[in-house]
């Protein structure tokens, strides 16, 4: 039965009225199963009677329709809502495990790409372990990546970190290739240069091949990071790894087509007894016949043969003049610079008719003092040889070659045999015949030479010499640009006349600077030299030592004052005009005040046995005040020589690295290239 309605509600109450049934479901659960119960029985919409009391006790009834099910339908619409939260919180933490996974594989992509890189650098440092150590770790960071995306190959960024894995993986191989054969070839490259060419050639050919390969699988590697979004981190660190490798394979192709093709290479054996710019006197030297990758010939002849020979006239340095009137090969390593040096050899040789008339053209020099066959005879054990009734090792060689060099100027000249000429086959029968650590000892001797430019290299060949160039193996000078805010200095002795009295010289270099508020250096560098060979048992250590010092100072430097050199007047044994004789380009230079780039000054400075003089120079250079300062010094091969360097910053200024305005350096056995940088601060 229907009940009556006094009176129609508003509509606005009706709607809210016809809410509140649900709003009572939720509220009366014994009403809630009621109406369940009875709508599952009924198929058609009924009506249904509820009765609500009155305000004032009396009863109301109130019609109110409910469709059959509705009931069931807001089970599933729970049911429905249950499942979406948990399909959005398993989305959710879906992406949060692809998000971290993805960030983990980035940063097992930039590690293992970095692992690479320290392996390209410690290749670079010739440290075989280190290239070992960081190959595993990128190969092991591989198989971490492949671990991690093994589930997730199907979404967009991880279906291309298997084609990334597989560059890696080649990047790999081909590096674990080089490393294999750079070990097989220094464990037996000292055997093969002598009598198997052809497996030193095909060692390099495989090293070059490898590297062609790296080079494609870097590309590679980079190409599938920019397609994961990852190529902005890494294109610096890319392109650096492509120039390394594009010069060692420039490297690669000037070796094998130096040693496979015919070749000849001077070997300069420099006396340090007896001072010049490169390291020392040219008492002998070896020509090094190569071919099919092998050493064919080895000739040892003294430096003056050649010059017996020799039908030029040039004039040769001032200072020069005061012991000879001719510039020929046994005075032309008068420069500092090595590759110059070496040229200005190289071509006297040329000139000569001991190797013009065969056409022979030399394709580079390589210049090592006593010091570096001292470490052979260290390795060797003595060297007995009848003929000179001697036995030679390493306390008695450097005394021995004296005795020979200082034989009387007028045996000197004929193709003659010397203490050099007998020994070294029986060094390189010594060598083939070693084990591989004895081989190992004789590599890491030369590498420690190199470094301590005991050993210099010089080669017609840019792609070998550029390598030099970069490892400092040159002997080059360094090329501080005139708009550099810094300073550069190199002292350079040259024993003309003073015997072998080097070897018992040392010397201390002392620079104290200050640079104005207007960027000026003001330099007073004192040079104190000490012979300790009074007591010497040879007469040629005894004499006086006779040096011509030279200070390679920045270009724009200017002379203030000097005391403490020694008067010398040198007096030309000639009439080079009226004779006819050719100036060479390098030495007007040298003349007019230039070398290498670079100002020089140049004095004479006589030390007397158990004496010490010190030279004083003070110069200056302009300039202009940066944040950025730069300084240079390069060490002479084959001298002793400490070194103590002191700067001022500008009145009102600092030096970052010290946090005062003083910085100081002092060393006993400096490097041969010393950098230091410094940031100037204003306080």
């Amino acid at each position: 039965m229907i009940g009556r309605r006094k009176k129609e509600e508003p509509k606005k109450e009706i709607r809210r009225k016809n809410i509140s049934p649900v709003l009572a479901d939720v509220r009366h659960p014994s009403s809630f199963r009621l109406r369940t119960e009875t709508s599952v029985k009924r198929s058609n919409p009924e009506p249904r009677v509820v009765t609500k009391p009155e305000k004032k006790g009396k009863e109301r009834t109130e019609k109110r329709f409910e469709l059959k099910g509705i009931n069931v339908s807001r089970g599933r619409r729970s049911s429905l809502r249950f499942s979406a939260a948990l399909a959005v919180m398993m989305v959710i933490a879906l992406g949060g495990i692809v998000f971290v996974t993805k960030e983990n594989i980035i940063g097992s992509v930039r590690g293992t790409y970095n692992d690479f890189q320290a392996a390209i650098s410690a290749a670079k440092n010739f440290d075989a372990e280190g290239v070992k150590k960081n190959l595993a770790e990128a190969d092991s960071g591989v198989k971490s990546m492949e671990d991690k995306t093994s589930f997730l190959k199907w979404l967009p960024f991880f279906k291309e970190i298997p084609g990334f894995i597989g560059s890696i993986r080649d990047l790999n191989k081909s590096a674990f290739n080089i490393i294999a054969t750079a070990e097989d070839l220094k464990s037996n490259g000292a055997t093969w240069i002598w009598s198997d060419g052809d497996k030193l050639v095909k060692a390099l050919k495989d090293i070059k091949a490898a590297a062609a390969n790296i080079s494609s699988a870097g590309g590679e590697v980079r190409n599938k990071m920019a397609t994961v979004g990852m190529a902005d981190g890494f294109s610096g660190s890319y392109l650096l790894m492509q120039s390394e490798i594009f010069r060692a394979t420039d490297l690669l192709d000037g070796l094998i087509g130096l040693l496979d093709k015919e070749s000849y290479v001077v070997v300069f054996f420099m006396n340090d007894s007896e001072m010049r710019a490169t390291g020392g006197f040219i008492g002998s030297y070896a020509v090094v016949k190569l071919s099919g990758g092998e050493i064919n010939d080895i000739s040892v002849n003294d430096i003056y043969y050649p010059d017996k020979f020799l039908d030029t006239k040039v004039i040769p340095p001032s200072p020069m003049q005061a012991i000879t009137a001719d510039w020929e090969a046994r005075d032309a390593n008068w420069f500092f610079d090595f590759p110059t040096s070496a040229s200005k050899v190289l071509n006297f040789f040329e000139l000569s008719s001991v190797y013009a008339d065969k056409g022979i053209k030399f394709k580079g020099a390589i210049a090592m003092n006593h010091k570096v066959v001292t470490d052979m005879l260290r390795v060797t054990g003595p060297i007995e040889l009848p003929e000179y009734k001697m036995v030679l090792d390493e306390t008695n060689f450097l005394e021995t070659v004296q005795d020979e060099v200082a034989r009387d100027s007028d045996t000197r000249g004929g193709e003659r045999k010397n203490v050099l000429k007998s020994l070294l086959p029986e060094v390189v029968n010594r060598i083939k015949a070693m084990s591989s650590t004895e081989k190992k000892a004789i590599t890491d001797a030369f590498m420690y030479r190199l470094k301590n430019k005991d050993i210099q290299l010089y080669f017609t060949d840019d792609k070998i010499e550029n390598f030099a160039v970069k490892q400092q193996w040159a002997g080059d000078v360094y090329n501080l640009p005139d708009s550099t805010f810094g300073d550069y200095l190199a002292v350079v002795d040259t024993n003309l006349g003073g015997e072998k009295t080097d070897a018992y010289m040392r010397q201390k270099i002392s620079l104290s600077s200050s640079i104005d508020e207007n960027g000026y250096i003001r330099n007073e560098v004192d040079i104190a030299r000490v012979h300790n060979g009074k007591n010497a048992d040879k007469a040629f250590y005894r004499v006086p030592n006779q040096s011509y010092i030279r200070i390679l100072t920045p270009k724009k430097s200017q002379m203030i004052s000097a005391t403490g050199a020694t008067n010398k007047k040198v007096v030309a044994k000639k009439d080079y005009v009226k004779e006819g004789y050719a100036s060479d380009q390098d030495v007007l230079a040298f003349e007019s005040g230039e070398e290498a780039g670079k100002k020089v000054f140049g004095y004479w400075l006589t030390v007397i046995a158990g004496a010490t003089k010190t030279l004083s120079v003070n110069y200056e250079r302009p300039g202009v005040l940066s944040d950025n300062f730069r300084f240079v010094y390069e060490k002479q091969s084959g001298v002793d020589s400490a070194l103590s360097y002191r700067v001022e910053a500008p009145p009102g200024y600092i030096f970052k690295e010290t946090g005062t305005s003083e910085y100081v350096y002092d060393n006993e056995t400096p490097p041969t290239r010393l950098i230091i940088d410094l940031t100037i601060t204003k306080l």
